[in-house]
């Protein structure tokens, strides 16, 4: 008598052949010569811890990754391989590597956008009966002396954009400052007049004395 968990199936196999998956329930098996091998077929987040690499520039990162995975082929999972999960750890090891190694540090940096599972990886998972699920990049780790060089880098850039803006809005102060001591110098009663404005928003007294005949 076997009891078999609603999340679980076992692959059945009489006198070393297959004989089925069994699913969820009590089963009852009469006679010598069976065996029976529990298979999971819980969601199960799966991780490929940090894998050094070097970019193309020669630059050694280290990047994870993450997918979420679960068994639907009990049969496959069984076997294909004695170590199913290590299968699969391998080919992300190889997609992980491959991939960072085409790439540069600055294209690695910028992020390793995963819009499905590639395909080696969803390859190595079918066979060992797993489908593979929200996969990707999980952290991309640089070495301190780039990441601080490169923090460096975006602070200069950044000050030197701050200085670039407030030279641009000195040089238009300085022309619309020439602007107008352009139309004051053409216009002298113009400029009377903003004299005694500017007098007569600071408290201050104007004179202006006309000429003598």
């Amino acid at each position: 008598m076997v009891t078999v968990m609603p999340y679980e199936r076992y692959v059945h196999y009489r006198h070393g052949k297959l004989a089925g998956v069994i699913g969820p329930g009590k089963h009852r098996f009469w006679g010598l010569g069976h065996d029976l091998v529990p298979v999971d077929m819980r969601v199960e987040l799966f991780e490929v811890r940090p894998q050094e690499v070097p970019t193309s520039d020669g630059i050694t990162v280290k990047v994870s990754a993450a997918a979420r995975t679960q068994v639907v082929d009990p049969v496959a999972f069984n076997e294909f391989t004695d170590d199913p999960h290590g299968y699969l750890y391998d080919a992300i090891k190889t997609w992980i590597r491959t991939t960072v190694h085409g790439l540069t540090l600055d294209e690695v940096i910028a992020g390793i956008s995963v819009d499905e599972t590639p395909v080696d990886i969803a390859t190595a998972a079918a066979s060992v009966g797993i489908d593979i699920s929200d996969f990707g990049v999980r952290d991309i780790l640089v070495p301190g002396e780039i990441r601080r060089a490169t923090e460096d880098l975006v602070t200069t850039r950044q000050r030197s954009h701050i200085a670039l803006e407030q030279a641009r809005t000195d040089v238009a102060v300085l022309r619309a400052l020439a602007n107008s001591a352009k139309v004051l110098e053409d216009h002298p009663a113009l400029a009377a007049v903003r004299l005694a404005e500017t007098a007569a928003s600071h408290g201050g007294t104007v004179i202006i004395e006309r000429p003598t005949a």
